[in-house]
């Protein structure tokens, strides 16, 4: 009996390890390539027309040039996964996200996506659909904090702020615009809608830059009312 449960303990481990190299290293797991400019991108299917995936580069670098952050020269893994359950595999914690970034490797998997035509989409039935071109230029704006700050800083980094700074370099959000103005003027927290979440945080860090012109040190480091921000962004975007 010691033993058996020895042997399962064992394998459980292997598993475990098998797993979290494949996920540091997954590239030999998709069959074709393109490095372009700062992204080097894995796909499998042999029908993927790379002028059209430039295309969505090109369009996701510009986003990131809106950072101070983005360098020529910085490199970005990316994968784009087949389906879902490609995705689920590789994003066992976040199968309802559109992408994950994982700290360290700094490995990007794509959910569900549509190069021709510029979209993606995760797995749930609402807010659902996003640009590629900006969810690959979010998830790089996670590297490029990760490199400024360093791992632990990084994670310690407030998820208003880490999300709010991806999506406003993003220039969008899944959840509707006009929508979320309106739940934010009707005081509706939805704390359980993820996409309400970052809509709101992206509308925060939106505020901060444009409105109070506050850099990114300023950001990243210091402590911010966000009631108070919250109320002035009532005043800006509700009728009294």
């Amino acid at each position: 009996m010691i033993r058996t449960k020895k042997i399962f303990n064992w394998i459980f481990k292997v598993l475990i390890l098998s797993y979290i190299l494949l996920i540091c290293f997954p590239h030999l797991l998709f069959a074709n390539k393109l490095d372009y400019k700062n992204f080097s991108v894995y796909y499998h299917s042999n029908d993927i027309n790379t002028e059209e995936l430039k295309l969505v580069l090109d369009k996701s670098e510009n986003l990131l040039k809106k950072s101070e952050l983005f360098k020529k020269g910085t490199s970005q893994d990316i994968f784009i996964c087949n389906g879902y359950s490609e995705f689920t595999f590789f994003a066992l914690l976040s199968r309802k996200a559109f992408a994950v970034n994982y700290p360290i490797s700094q490995n990007i998997f794509i959910s569900k996506s549509s190069i021709s035509q510029n979209y993606i989409l995760r797995n749930g039935k609402e807010n659902n659909k996003r640009t590629l071109s900006g969810v690959i230029a979010h998830e790089t704006v996670h590297s490029l904090l990760e490199n400024k700050l360093g791992l632990l800083k990084y994670k310690l980094l407030p998820s208003w702020k880490n999300e709010g700074y991806c999506d406003f370099i993003a220039n969008e959000s899944s959840f509707n615009q006009q929508k979320g103005v309106k739940e934010i003027c009707n005081d509706t927290e939805n704390r359980d809608i993820p996409s309400f979440k970052y809509f709101k945080y992206r509308m925060i860090t939106e505020y901060l830059f444009e409105e109070r012109k506050v850099t990114l040190e300023k950001f990243l480091d210091e402590d911010f009312d966000l009631e108070n921000i919250n109320n002035n962004l009532k005043k800006k975007y509700c009728a009294q």
